[in-house]
C-alpha cells in the first residue's frame, strides 16, 4: 500500500457496485433508483517507515489511501463525484482460510453533486451547496490479497454551513480488486 517500484503501483485498488441513496429503513427514503458507484484508491503517500515505527495494531492509521469516485444515480435523482482519504484495517485475518480477512474501513473527504441544494419537493433532498464533506466507512470480507467484498454507508452534508442541509445517506454492496 506504499508508494515505490515502478510506475504500475501508484493504483492500490479498485471498488465498484450498487448503492441506494437513503433506503426506508435508513432514512426517509426520498431519493429514489440505484446508484452505480466506482472508485479508485491509490497507494499512501506517506512513507513505509512511518507505519512501521508504529505497533502492528496501529500501523493502518499511517497508511491512508486517496480516492477518487463516483456515485451514479439511474433515476435522473443525485449523482456526485467524490475524494479523500481511506483508512483501512484488517479486524480479523485467516478467519475461514489462509490469507482472508475482515476488514473495515473509514474514509472522509469531499463531494460534488448535481443534486438539488434548495427545494421543497417530497422526493428530493435539499443540499444546501454544491460542494459537500463525505464520510462513511465499509465492513468486508478479503477473500485474498486482490479481491473484496464489502457493505457501504456514506454520508454527504454541508457540515450546516448552508440554511439547507438534508444531508444525503447511500448505502450498498461494493467489490474490490487490488493491484
Amino acid at each position: 500500500m506504499h508508494a515505490g517500484g515502478t510506475a504500475a503501483t501508484w493504483l492500490s485498488e479498485a471498488r465498484g457496485g450498487l448503492t441506494w441513496h437513503d433506503p426506508a429503513w435508513l432514512a426517509h427514503g426520498r431519493e429514489s433508483g440505484v446508484n452505480v458507484n466506482g472508485e479508485l484508491l491509490f497507494v499512501t503517500p506517506l512513507p513505509r517507515a512511518w507505519a512501521e515505527s508504529l505497533p502492528p495494531a496501529w500501523r493502518w492509521l499511517a497508511t491512508p489511501r486517496p480516492h477518487l469516485g463516483f456515485t451514479a444515480n439511474t433515476a435522473g435523482n443525485t449523482s456526485s463525484g467524490y475524494f479523500g482519504a481511506t483508512w483501512s484495517m484488517a479486524l480479523a485475518r485467516d478467519v475461514f482460510r489462509p490469507g482472508d480477512a475482515i476488514r473495515f474501513d473509514i474514509f472522509g473527504g469531499g463531494a460534488v453533486h448535481d443534486g438539488l441544494r434548495n427545494t421543497m419537493l417530497a422526493d428530493r433532498k435539499a443540499l444546501g451547496s454544491s460542494l459537500l464533506f463525505r464520510g462513511g466507512g465499509e465492513i468486508g470480507y478479503q477473500f485474498d490479497a486482490r479481491h473484496s467484498a464489502a457493505l457501504f454507508i456514506d454520508h454527504l452534508s454541508n457540515g450546516g454551513l448552508s440554511r439547507s442541509n438534508e444531508g444525503l445517506n447511500t448505502v450498498g454492496l461494493r467489490f474490490g480488486i487490488g493491484f
